[in-house]
């Protein structure tokens, strides 16, 4: 074979080399990446409002003569606190058990919960706390006493807390995008969850006639976001491919 001959040869190999087509039917390179990213959004809040769980207990050596007991006792009970402004009474669950196997005595006991729309360290509590302390000189129980969050407040901890996760997921679907060469695009799918608030609490038992001590930190909302995000990959310039000489008996040298 002459140098001639083996050029010819030559120039269609390397066009063919050059130049693959995509197959008929084949899918194009993806232009996007879906990315999933959770995060926990939290905010805090002082606590505007108290809460008080209690109970009223007694027993007898009768069911009926327990009931009586827990009942006259309550009703006194919500006497004293319609008493003071702002403090709601609201009564729970009654039971009533024998004490012993051989139900020589009975026991009664009913629920009650307050609220005050203050802090429990706040000036204006001072009433409701005073109140609660006089209960338990006439044997009442407090189960639980601690501050919380009206209506109002956990609205707007909530909002700040979901807008804390939407900061942290923008946050990062921006870094993952920037180290991957991607760009941030549409969020495609999004799922919201709360956790329950984390509530300074402090317990007491039965006391004398001084009303009981709270100083309740601030109370923290959180939400948990998971978010699918869109990545758009950037557009690559349009690549021309080589065009293959002629080839043939006329072609050229």
């Amino acid at each position: 074979m002459t140098a001639k001959h083996a050029a010819l040869f030559a120039i269609p190999l390397a066009c063919a080399l050059a130049v693959v087509p995509r197959p008929a039917g084949a899918a194009p390179p993806p232009t996007t990446t879906a990315l999933t990213v959770a995060v926990t959004g939290q905010a805090e809040h002082v606590p505007d409002a108290l809460v008080a769980t209690l109970a009223v207990e007694r027993q007898a050596s009768n069911r009926a003569a327990a009931q009586v007991a827990v009942n006259q006792t309550m009703a006194s009970v919500l006497a004293a606190c319609h008493a003071i402004k702002g403090l709601r009474a609201t009564t729970g669950g009654y039971n009533v058990f024998p004490v012993d196997a051989k139900q020589t005595s009975w026991q009664a006991q009913q629920s009650l919960i307050l609220r005050f729309p203050a802090s429990p360290d706040a000036v204006a509590a001072r009433p409701a706390l005073q109140l609660i302390g006089s209960f338990q000189a006439k044997g009442l129980v407090l189960n639980d006493i601690s501050g919380t969050l009206s209506a109002r407040a956990a609205r707007q901890t909530r909002i700040a807390a979901i807008a804390d996760a939407v900061a942290q997921m923008r946050a990062e679907a921006e870094a993952t995008a920037t180290a991957l060469g991607d760009q941030v695009g549409a969020v495609i799918k999004a799922d919201l969850t709360s956790q329950t608030p984390f509530r300074p609490m402090m317990l007491a038992t039965r006391m004398a006639t001084a009303a009981p001590q709270v100083q309740p930190g601030p109370m923290t909302e959180q939400v948990s976001l998971s978010a699918t995000i869109q990545l758009r990959h950037p557009a690559r310039g349009n690549v021309t491919a080589p065009t293959s000489a002629p080839s043939g008996p006329g072609s050229a040298p």
